[in-house]
């Protein structure tokens, strides 16, 4: 991206962050939107989604549910998802060939390492320690999800971020003056 670095000082910290927000509120509701619906052919109430997820951070107990159950979940997802926007976000101003001008390959890529990271340091780690042996299908499902519904939207919607304020740049230093 040919954006001033030098010369804009903090100004594109703040252009990234507010791109990463965007790009991580994005990503979290368009990951959700796929996984919710497919909660009840495994047995599971969509609900529940966000009781394992604040299962990470409290162990076994939130699986009991309730509502500040289910809205710590959803913040626990939340900043998740905010925290991989901004990893891709902040490394496509050093990527930005590869990241932003190929986000298809990039973004699938991304969130095949987004997967990888989740199961196996994020979850084994967590407070729930979940070690399920799932089928094949489940691997198959929750890869696809990472790659599909998070991955490639993170990178979407950030080129359609990036590059319109690449565009930008590129017009302002093109100006005489």
């Amino acid at each position: 991206m040919s954006d001033n670095r030098s010369g804009a000082g903090a100004a594109w910290i703040s252009k990234y962050l507010t791109v990463a927000l965007i790009v991580g509120l994005g990503a979290a509701v368009i990951e959700m939107v796929f996984v919710l619906p497919v909660q009840p052919l495994s047995g599971t109430r969509p609900i529940a989604i966000f009781w394992i997820i604040a299962a990470g951070l409290l162990g076994k107990r939130a699986l009991q549910g309730g509502a500040e159950i289910v809205a710590l979940g959803m913040l626990i997802h939340v900043v998740v998802s905010l925290g991989a926007a901004a990893v891709y976000v902040f490394a496509a101003r050093l990527w930005d060939n590869v990241l932003i001008r190929k986000p298809v390959i990039s973004g699938m890529v991304f969130g095949v390492v987004c997967y990888v990271v989740m199961t196996f340091i994020v979850i084994p780690l967590s407070a729930i320690r979940y070690h399920a042996d799932p089928s094949i299908v489940d691997i198959w499902a929750s890869l696809a999800i990472h790659v599909f519904a998070f991955g490639l939207p993170i990178a979407l919607i950030s080129r359609a971020l990036l590059d319109k304020q690449a565009k930008k740049a590129d017009r302002l230093a093109e100006m005489p003056g």
